[in-house]
């Protein structure tokens, strides 16, 4: 999977999730939320992160957060939960399948 296919996919994610974080009462209402214009693109998130040595898998917007699925450098499995606005990294979890 190419860098630009990972952002289209990405995009088309954060597109529909408006809808899914209004129902999420567990998290952040989308009220509560930043406005979308002040979020770190999806792009500068995965370049940072790509530099850092990851390659990505999948970045969408989830619980009021860019949740991404990426490897780091010894292949093993990695999510991370990064702030939508200044991108700095909110809960880490990795694992290997």
């Amino acid at each position: 999977m190419t860098f630009k296919h990972i952002l289209i996919t990405a995009t088309a994610l954060s597109i529909g999730a408006g809808a899914a974080l209004a129902s999420d009462d567990n998290y952040r209402r989308s009220a509560d939320l930043p406005p979308r214009a002040e979020w770190m693109s999806i792009a500068d998130l995965a370049s940072r992160l790509e530099a850092e040595g990851y390659k990505i898998r999948e970045i969408e917007v989830e619980h009021g957060v860019y949740d991404v699925e990426m490897f780091d450098d010894k292949g093993y499995k990695v999510e991370g939960y990064f702030d939508l606005v200044t991108g700095e990294r909110v809960k880490y979890r990795g694992y290997d399948d």
